[in-house]
Formats: structure tokens, C-alpha cells, sequence
């Protein structure tokens, strides 16, 4: 990525995206059972990348979920090398 991810446009943080949540993210719900597919996404007006998933299989039920949703938003952070990425749960 030659562009830092907050320069880029909305389709190409979809992009940048898309292999944290495949390679790192669902691989690691996967091992106890669970998973979770992205709403929506949204851009807020300080910039922040919104994205708003819904946890499935044993995440749904889980008591850990806040905690893997921060873990999931520290992942993409670290990832993508931005603090401008939020995650929350619908």
C-alpha cells in the first residue's frame, strides 16, 4: 500500500480490509467455532472507518464478545497502521 490508509478512498479501505478480516480475523473465531460477517461500513465525519459486523456461530453467544471486538479492532489497526478504524457490533 503506497498511500497511508487514511489518504485512501472508501472502496480502497474496503480493500485493504478485506485480507486482516480473511487472513487474521476469521481464522481466529474460526478455532472456537464462530465467525462474523461485516453490515456495514461507514466513514464518520472525523474520519474514523466504522465497521459494523455481527458475530456468528459461538461468537454470537459468547461472553468474551467485547473483548474479541477489541481484539478485532487492535488487529486492523495494527494491520493497516491506522487509528482510524472503529468496530462495533449489531
Amino acid at each position: 500500500m503506497s498511500k497511508k490508509f487514511d489518504e485512501l478512498s472508501l472502496t480502497d479501505k474496503l480493500e485493504a480490509i478485506h485480507p486482516v478480516l480473511s487472513q487474521k480475523i476469521m481464522p481466529m473465531l474460526a478455532m472456537d467455532g464462530g465467525g462474523m460477517e461485516v453490515i456495514d461500513v461507514k466513514e464518520a465525519p472525523n474520519g474514523d472507518l466504522q465497521l459494523f459486523i455481527r458475530y456468528q456461530g459461538a461468537c454470537s453467544t459468547c461472553s468474551s464478545g467485547n473483548a474479541t471486538l477489541f481484539a478485532i479492532e487492535e488487529t486492523l489497526r495494527k494491520e493497516l497502521d491506522t487509528d482510524k478504524v472503529r468496530v462495533f457490533q449489531v
